[in-house]
């Protein structure tokens, strides 16, 4: 815990005596609250952790999660009642003139209620310092990661056996989270994407009552936790009746995934390894255009963990650093193809974190 609050002040623009991370209600959540105290059990609704630039954190936590809060090794103080906890705060930021607050995590409500119970300081924004700080994984945070790419990837495989002629989106998803669970998930990384045929154009499709058609392919975009940190994939599996757009498109997007990963390594700035994947799809007059969202992003306590591959990122990688690499090819009232893979940066390249079967022969209905 020491390392990472150290790590997060070393990312601060402006001095400060404390940053203070206010967990809202649920889902209003700071992920940032549990990086800072290295929690990965509790909910921690309306609880408070007080960072100190000697890498020191006071965890102010409600009754509820006292048992949880003695994971972390911050001191800790327990509360009953509303007044219990803005008391702690206001003695442990006593001396503070200067405070930081994650702008990114902290509810309107929330630095509302910080302003009216602590007068004569001045607020910073550390939302940024938390990013940076949280992009750059730490030896644990990179063991559970690659737990839940295990599970993911086993999943994935194991598709084409629960998938058919007839079943529906909705079960389809279903069987996704449950098989993930069965295997060691503590839950989905977030509601999982089952899109057959003509909505696998849309890349945030949610499941729907729809059955599968022989000339449907099928689109599956899913993940899921390991004490809090996640996993993310997509596989596109050919139609039982498959066609000649669908295999061009579909080794289109595959050798853009491959282009990118071959690209990947520290010093190199994020935007340009976004261009290389888009660059070799709009190179295909009739696909030109038709990846609409950014290659990949990073990955960590939240799906979307900051970074990401796109034309308008400037981020210089790092080794460590975990993204998602997602090229996408979608055709309005045909489907779409979404090949998705996380890597881990490495000291000369990256590493494949998700294992999956991917080749247009290995990834076919039945």
């Amino acid at each position: 815990m020491k390392e990472r609050v150290g790590k997060i002040f070393s990312k601060m623009e402006e001095e400060c005596d404390a940053i203070v991370l206010m967990n809202g209600q649920e889902p209003m959540l700071d992920a940032s609250f549990y990086y800072a105290c290295g929690l990965d059990s509790g909910l921690f609704e309306e609880c408070t952790a007080i960072l100190l630039p000697d890498n020191g954190a006071t965890l102010i936590t409600s009754q509820l999660e006292e048992s949880a809060a003695k994971n972390s090794s911050a001191e800790i103080i327990t509360y009953s009642t509303q007044k219990e906890r803005d008391d702690a705060i206001k003695d442990v930021l006593k001396n503070s003139s200067k405070i930081g607050v994650n702008s990114r995590g902290i509810t309107y409500s929330s630095i509302q209620h910080l302003m009216k119970i602590i007068n004569d300081v001045k607020f910073i924004d550390a939302g940024n310092a938390l990013i940076k700080a949280r992009m750059i994984k730490d030896a644990n945070e990179i063991e559970k990661i690659r737990s839940a790419c295990k599970i993911a990837s086993a999943v994935a495989d194991r598709i084409p056996e629960v998938l058919s002629y007839g079943k529906t989106e909705y079960e389809m998803a279903a069987e996704i989270g449950y098989n993930m669970q069965k295997m060691g998930a503590s839950s989905t990384s977030f509601d999982t994407i089952a899109a057959f045929g003509k909505s696998a154009a849309e890349p945030h499709h949610l499941p729907e009552n729809y059955k599968l058609q022989k000339s449907d392919m099928g689109l599956f975009d899913f993940g899921c936790r390991i004490s809090r940190y996640c996993s993310d994939i997509t596989r596109t599996f050919a139609p039982i009746e498959s066609s000649e757009l669908f295999k061009k498109v579909y080794e289109t997007v595959l050798n853009a995934q491959s282009l990118a990963i071959e690209n990947i390594k520290p010093g190199i700035c994020s935007a340009d390894i976004d261009k290389v994947a888009r660059d070799h799809i709009d190179s295909i007059a009739e696909f030109k255009g038709r990846m609409i969202h950014s290659l990949g992003h990073g990955l960590g306590l939240d799906v979307h963990d900051g970074g990401s591959f796109s034309p308008r990122s400037q981020i210089i990688l790092e080794e460590n650093m975990v993204m998602t690499v997602e090229p996408g090819i979608y055709i309005p009232g045909w489907g779409g193809v979404r090949i998705e893979d996380d890597v881990l940066v490495t000291k000369n390249g990256c590493e494949l974190l998700t294992h999956a079967k991917k080749e247009l022969d290995e990834v076919r209905i039945f």
